[in-house]
């Protein structure tokens, strides 16, 4: 799976924008998922075929896609996730886009098993829950 499969799933995301003070101030205060790709979508190897992905969230906090993506840009010292993706963004140019859904953890979960169905494993930057994706292919 990459970033053009993705626009077929989710209206909004064909819109990438660099990743970048600007970009994050112009994201809604919605619900929604986000992606992280390379810029202009570079495509890397994974373990099955290539993808330009490096990572799939959602948020459903009264602060939206701007305020999850504001977390990115200046992590807490406990956030490690957002360290990770910040220090990704530091050594990569990067690109994001966001599609707004009330049920944004439920459209985040899909993508991530799509996209380990389809590479045998979950974008570069996305760590928690894998065991649950496993299992949930078993089902």
């Amino acid at each position: 799976m990459d970033s053009g499969q993705v626009s077929q799933i989710c209206e909004g995301i064909s819109e990438w924008h660099p990743f970048n003070k600007e970009s994050v101030n112009s994201a809604p205060k919605q619900y929604g998922i986000y992606i992280f790709r390379m810029a202009q979508g570079k495509r890397f190897g994974r373990l099955k075929g290539e993808s330009d992905i490096f990572y799939i969230g959602s948020t459903q906090s009264k602060h939206g896609l701007r305020g999850r993506l504001e977390q990115y840009l200046h992590p807490e010292v406990t956030q490690w996730t957002n360290k990770r993706n910040h220090e990704m963004t530091e050594k990569y140019d990067m690109e994001i886009s966001w599609c707004l859904c009330g049920e944004a953890r439920n459209l985040e979960h899909q993508l991530l098993l799509r996209y380990l169905k389809d590479h045998d494993e979950l974008p570069p930057l996305n760590r928690a829950g894998k065991q649950l994706l496993i299992d949930r292919l078993e089902d």
